[in-house]
């Protein structure tokens, strides 16, 4: 089935809004950007207690191969460390950092209960192609952002052969104290700008109803893959049905036999529709509830620079003649990055919620053809056996 990701519809500059006052030259271009590079990720193999991505690197407009690389994942969350602290991130929406794959036994084991029911001893063997997909996409939303794709860390993280040395990132008890406090003192501000205090509400709103549809969604699937245990353990019952052999027994035992074939394509109609569900909607509903804690992020950075903007006007006011002008400036700072945040973000939210209902849509229709597809397959598997018993019966 054909990947409901390789849509990678982005909004381009035309989008925006030029008459506005608050547009930033700096933003605008009167060239659509278009990534260096386009990449992908055909396999992982488990190496020790990591496991290794290839990545393949191509140029943009040409089928050129430009490297071929092995990552681990440690070296994806380096770099995107690297590349939200290099750049300026106020009102950009930094695509979601894919969760850590599962590897040792203990979380396959996990992973098998919480799929196929506490009481199964089966246990599911290790399948990375959701991680390689998760890694595939999250670069090439990267590479097709009009800030991180111009990022010099990301093209050398992608042309270079050997990984990049990392150093380890320690976020100490006080930095997160600090963090907390921060945002329990900024995150319910007050705003002055309707437009993002309706933003904010939708994002509260949004994130909760997106997580929770993935949640239900993924419960869903795991449903269908306990179901399609159940019809793997009544088909080898019903392979073990008979053991006598006269003729009755004989002829009871060919029943039994063509109905446990019945049974065995039912799973395996399952198990195609698990797979499919997981590659279309539940990718898209997995990569949205990752994509709104961004959105939370970048609109709770904003709101910092409006508390700084508003302290810095209150200091400006209280300010004494010496130092009244130094007030001025950073008064006047404190505006410009705000303004810059602002455009930012408005352009920011406009293409994401466009790309969105563009990956909805793709992945809407994906989950619809995928269901279809494999409806009508069980369907022609059932009927033939459907034949057979007539025939059995003649």
């Amino acid at each position: 089935m054909e990947d409901p990701e390789t849509n990678g519809k982005e909004s381009s500059d035309d989008d925006v809004d030029l008459s506005s006052p608050e547009s930033s030259p700096s933003r605008l271009s009167a060239v659509p950007f278009h990534p260096l590079y386009r990449i992908t990720v055909p396999d992982a193999v488990k190496n020790g207690d990591v496991l290794q991505f290839t990545i393949k690197v191509y140029k943009w407009d040409e089928d050129v191969e430009v490297s071929e690389i092995l990552r681990v994942y440690g070296d994806i969350e380096w770099l995107h460390h690297n590349i939200i602290t290099q750049n300026n991130i106020d009102g950009l929406i930094v695509p979601p950092l894919p969760h850590s794959p599962e590897v040792d036994a203990k979380s396959a084991e996990s992973k098998s209960k919480k799929q196929l029911g506490n009481d199964s001893r089966i246990v599911i063997p290790d399948e990375f192609s959701r991680d390689c997909r998760q890694i595939e996409k999250y670069l090439r939303l990267m590479l097709s952002h009009e800030t991180f794709g111009k990022d010099k860390s990301l093209a050398n993280f992608l042309c270079e052969k050997d990984a990049p040395v990392k150093t380890k990132v320690n976020q100490g008890f006080f930095s997160r104290m600090s963090s907390a406090v921060e945002t329990a003192r900024k995150g319910h501000h007050r705003d002055i700008d309707e437009f993002f205090t309706k933003k904010r509400e939708w994002c509260t709103a949004f994130s909760k109803a997106i997580k929770d549809m993935s949640n239900d969604f993924n419960r869903m699937v795991n449903a269908q893959h306990r179901l399609g245990t159940s019809y793997a353990h009544t088909s080898t019952t019903l392979q073990l049905g008979g053991v006598n052999r006269d003729l009755t027994s004989l002829t009871i035992n060919r029943y039994l036999t063509t109905l446990s074939d019945a049974t065995e394509n039912t799973k395996h109609g399952l198990e195609v529709l698990c797979r499919n569900d997981e590659k279309t909607l539940g990718f898209q509903l997995d990569l949205y509830a990752r994509y709104a804690d961004s959105i939370r992020d970048m609109l709770f950075r904003r709101t910092c620079l409006l508390v700084d903007y508003e302290d810095a006007n209150k200091a400006l006011d209280k300010a004494k003649p010496a130092k009244r002008k130094a007030a001025e400036e950073a008064k006047h700072a404190a505006e410009t990055k705000y303004e810059m945040c602002c455009d930012n973000a408005r352009r920011e939210l406009k293409m994401f919620l466009q790309a969105r209902m563009l990956a909805y849509q793709d992945g809407l229709v994906a989950f619809a053809e995928s269901q279809i597809k494999t409806a009508r397959d069980t369907y022609t598997l059932l009927a033939k056996t459907m034949t057979m018993l007539k025939q059995t019966e003649e």
